[in-house]
């Protein structure tokens, strides 16, 4: 599929580094948002980059973007209230590529927060993918104003969140939510990016098509 080409995607405090990789045809879109940025969290992350690239080689379009003040995206760090406009830059500037084609949003932790909120008042948005949900630190109860399907991909030793905890959210929302654990995993999964990639390309399978 697709190599990664570098953009910048237009954002509510300037431009926002990003890098798309082309499906030609592609079946579907997905925005990929990367974790906290206060503890290291890039377009760069292994997890991001793994997911990705596997939904492009699975024939979607993919966009994954630094949040504000992250690389080279222009702005300032705003504790997650700002981050959920860059999610709607982003998911706004792919879903202009087309207007028939189902849009996906995939988010890491602090990524999957941000996408999710701007996700339940979008209709455009298709689905959710969100990882490592970080329902300790905020409330994913959102979730249930979706209306749409969700799926979440979780380390069964996640330190921030128990597989449980995630579980009593999904089964809450209305489709119920698919939760895939990655087992051994803990929330920064290293050495098994490989593995949550193959997780969210079969939760995409599921939702999407």
């Amino acid at each position: 599929m697709g190599d990664s080409r570098k953009m910048w995607v237009p954002g509510p405090t300037g431009r926002m580094e990003a890098a798309l990789r082309l499906a030609e045809p592609a079946r579907a879109l997905a925005v990929v948002a990367h974790p906290h940025p206060a503890h290291g969290g890039t377009l760069h992350n292994p997890v991001v980059f793994h997911c990705d690239r596997e939904l492009n080689r699975r024939g979607l379009t993919t966009l994954r973007f630094n949040f504000r003040g992250v690389g080279a995206s222009e702005g300032s760090y705003d504790r997650g209230e700002g981050e959920v406009d860059d999610a709607a830059a982003a998911v706004g500037w792919l879903a202009e590529m087309s207007s028939e084609l189902p849009l996906l949003v995939v988010g890491y932790s602090f990524g999957a927060w941000c996408t999710s909120r701007h996700a339940i008042d979008n209709p455009r948005v298709a689905a959710i993918i969100a990882i490592g949900m970080p329902v300790e630190h905020y409330d994913f109860a959102l979730l249930g104003g979706f209306g749409r399907p969700v799926s979440a991909v979780h380390g069964a030793d996640d330190e921030l969140a128990s597989p449980e905890k995630v579980r009593a959210i999904l089964r809450e929302l209305r489709p119920e939510g698919e939760l895939r654990i990655v087992d051994g995993a803990t929330h920064l999964f290293p050495g098994r990016a490989a593995d949550v990639a193959a997780e969210v390309v079969a939760a995409a399978e599921g939702l999407l098509f």
